[in-house]
């Protein structure tokens, strides 16, 4: 499990999120970007399963840029910060398909517990195994 994050900012909220990333995700299972492109060739190299990408957009334009990565993030979970909640935003958002969003002036406590858990999950295995082990151990 990779977290990928990307913010182009380096303001209070960009430190409040940072903060909120650091106390759920281990040190070395972040990778941070601050330059779009450089997260979009990182995307194009294998990526670990179960990654997630915590990707914050400062406006309306760095979402709308934001809208190609989609199709670099198939088997990624996206968690987006978005700078508003108007609908258009939100909209444009969702195109994104986001495990969760959140918005840059909030305090993350909720980013931060979605990411434990999707951590967690990260370090458990497959439940399909657990399950066909279990079914077959039934037909005996």
């Amino acid at each position: 499990m990779t977290l990928f994050y990307y913010s182009r900012e380096r303001d209070h909220n960009a430190k409040r999120l940072e903060a909120a990333i650091h106390s759920v995700i281990p040190e070395g299972k972040i990778e941070p970007f601050e330059k779009l492109e450089d997260l979009r060739e990182r995307l194009r190299r294998p990526v670990e399963s179960d990654s997630i990408a915590v990707l914050s957009a400062l406006n309306h334009e760095e979402l709308r840029q934001l809208q190609p990565l989609r199709k670099l993030l198939p088997e990624i979970y996206v968690v987006l910060v978005i700078p508003d909640r108007k609908e258009s935003t939100v909209d444009l958002a969702h195109l994104m398909l986001p495990r969760f969003l959140s918005q840059r002036h909030e305090d993350f406590t909720h980013l931060g517990e979605v990411l434990k858990k999707m951590y967690k999950k990260s370090l458990s295995p497959p439940n399909y195994f657990n399950e066909r082990f279990s079914q077959e151990s039934s037909n005996d």
